[in-house]
């Protein structure tokens, strides 16, 4: 073979490697997955109402409203499959039965004087209990509840020269009643019933005056013993229980 025989060859290899490099496709992409991976944060929750140790006062029993405070959790009522981050509450309330809560406040009805203890615990859609348990109890306590004590008032009832101001008044059973004597004349204000004497202030000069305090419920005329066309009323009343 010739020299320039081998030439040609050589050129023609060249230029076909080079046209096979013009229409060769390039090397593939990386074609990775580089989505994110989202972390569901766990559950929790607290008791807002009532607190740890709190005294609640009533009469005989008590409406309490179970309050909670949750964080990463989306309340929904059982069935389903368990899913991080979503479930329900079962409530006990001392040794009753537990109670189904898919809500974050509960009402306890006519809770009765004493010491109580609820339970809240956290579950799956599919009813059974988180793991590990999410917890949380609070004792409290229900008090009779002790009524005020009534706080007596004093009245004033002006004695004129022949009649009382005002004429008719109503008291609470153990209130004060002053009488001032502001005429020219002595006078008095006598309550009598039959063998019973209400109050009596005996007799009042001008310019003075005498106090008395009701103990007996009723409506009771009174008159002055210096001058009885002087008439008056006192309605006494029940103290109230506030």
């Amino acid at each position: 073979m010739s020299e320039s025989t081998i030439k040609s060859f050589a050129i023609l290899g060249v230029a076909f490697l080079l046209l096979f490099g013009c229409f060769s496709s390039p090397p593939p992409e990386n074609t990775t997955n580089t989505t994110p991976v989202v972390t569901v944060k766990n559950p929790s929750f607290t008791i807002s109402s009532p607190q740890e140790g709190d005294i609640i006062n009533a009469q005989t029993s008590a409406d309490i409203t179970l309050v909670l405070s949750t964080q990463n959790l989306l309340l929904k009522s059982p069935g389903g499959a368990a899913k991080k981050g979503e479930g329900h509450f079962r409530v006990t309330v001392d040794d009753a039965e537990p109670a189904v809560l898919s809500s974050k406040s509960y009402t306890i009805n006519a809770l009765s004087v004493g010491e109580h203890t609820i339970k809240v615990q956290l579950y799956n859609n599919d009813k059974t209990p988180y793991l590990p348990q999410l917890i949380r109890t609070v004792h409290f306590s229900i008090t009779p509840a002790v009524p005020s004590v009534y706080v007596p008032k004093t009245y004033t009832v002006t004695m004129n020269d022949l009649s009382y101001d005002p004429v008719v008044l109503s008291v609470n059973v153990g209130d004060s009643i002053t009488f001032v004597n502001s005429g020219s004349r002595p006078a008095s204000a006598t309550a009598l019933i039959p063998g019973k004497q209400v109050f009596n202030t005996q007799v009042i000069g001008p310019g003075k005056n005498a106090t008395v305090t009701v103990t007996e419920i009723g409506e009771f005329e009174y008159y002055s013993l210096i001058n009885p066309i002087m008439r008056g009323k006192i309605i006494v009343k029940p103290a109230p229980i506030e």
